[in-house]
């Protein structure tokens, strides 16, 4: 089956009433997704999330700086940021299982124009809206075009699932 709009799949599947209040009180909170940028995202990027309202924290910041990839992920999950990096090693979930991650954030900008980061930063969407929701045991394999979410939930499952923007809608591959 091909791309599907998410709004689509919500009302073929609506959530429950306790999902719905659930997200409601995350929203009432009106809590603030934090950032920490490691060493191999670029200044360019930080600045952007910064002009958009939100706390970036950077390695350098952090008196990070030339520490392992395991350092960084640790202080996000320990500090409860999400960790924006541009480095794919992040992805090896033998490396860093989903069960010991803050929520990873691997951005590959293409040519890396203010542009390119942008269109790129549209997987935070979900994060920024509900940060409670996504603080843990989440990795996000973003590009320009389109992302790949990889969770483990509290039941021990794990779920890889890829999203884009088409024509202004967000949609979901559906198998």
């Amino acid at each position: 089956m091909p791309w599907v709009s998410v709004a689509e799949i919500a009302k073929n599947n609506p959530p429950s009433q306790k999902e719905i209040d659930q997200l409601t009180e995350h929203r009432r909170r009106d809590a603030k997704a934090r950032f920490y940028a490691d060493e191999n995202f670029p200044s360019l990027a930080t600045e952007l999330v910064r002009a958009n309202g939100f706390h970036i924290l950077t390695a350098q910041q952090a008196n990070m700086r030339g520490h392992p990839d395991e350092n960084h992920a640790a202080f996000a999950l320990r500090h409860k940021r999400v960790l924006l990096t541009c480095d794919r090693d992040y992805l090896n979930h033998s490396r860093f299982p989903l069960i010991h991650c803050p929520v990873i954030v691997v951005c590959n900008f293409g040519p890396g124009s203010a542009n390119d980061m942008l269109l790129t930063f549209r997987c935070l969407r979900t994060i920024i809206l509900y940060p409670l929701i996504l603080d843990k045991w989440t990795k996000i394999d973003a590009e320009r075009n389109s992302w790949t979410e990889y969770s483990r939930f509290l039941n021990g499952t794990t779920a890889r699932t890829r999203y884009r923007f088409y024509a202004g809608k967000q949609q979901e591959w559906v198998d």
